[in-house]
């Protein structure tokens, strides 16, 4: 069982306890998704591959947020806290000042030129490298900003 994992459990019995059920809920459904996710793996899952999991819970939440009326201002602010209950296991976050440093580290690594044509060999090296720390919608959107 993975470190990410054992914490996500342990802070689930917290939330039990405690009865707070957003937290309940949304911990248990990550669980679920990682336990499900190991066993069908046959193997404990690494940290990066549980982190990939919590991101995706972001990402479709983050979905939710913009389907969401104006006038329910109740369901927003709980898909607010669900946000932030969900970034709070993330690692640190890259700022776009330093994802725009590592893109513009990797071009001169690699020797390429800031064309469009090596937006996928950038991409995949900075979210192989930093995966976790940055989401792919922000890196392609410093990405547009500096190739042509």
């Amino acid at each position: 069982m993975g470190e990410l994992l054992l914490q996500l459990r342990k802070d689930n019995m917290k939330a039990m306890k405690e009865h707070d059920t957003l937290t309940k809920g949304v911990l248990s459904l990550v669980i679920a998704a990682i336990t499900l996710a190991e066993k069908e793996a046959g193997h404990t899952l690494e940290k990066n591959d549980e982190l990939a999991y919590i991101q995706r819970e972001i990402k479709q939440t983050n979905e939710t947020i913009d389907s969401i009326p104006e006038n329910r201002e109740d369901l927003k602010e709980e898909a607010q806290k669900k946000l932030v209950l969900l970034s709070s296991y993330l690692p640190k976050q890259l700022t776009e000042e330093e994802i725009h440093q590592i893109i513009e580290g990797i071009l001169q690594e690699k020797g390429l030129e800031p064309l469009k044509r090596n937006q996928g060999p950038v991409m995949r090296e900075i979210l192989d490298k930093y995966k976790g720390q940055t989401d792919g919608k922000t890196v392609n959107r410093i990405l547009g900003t500096i190739l042509h």
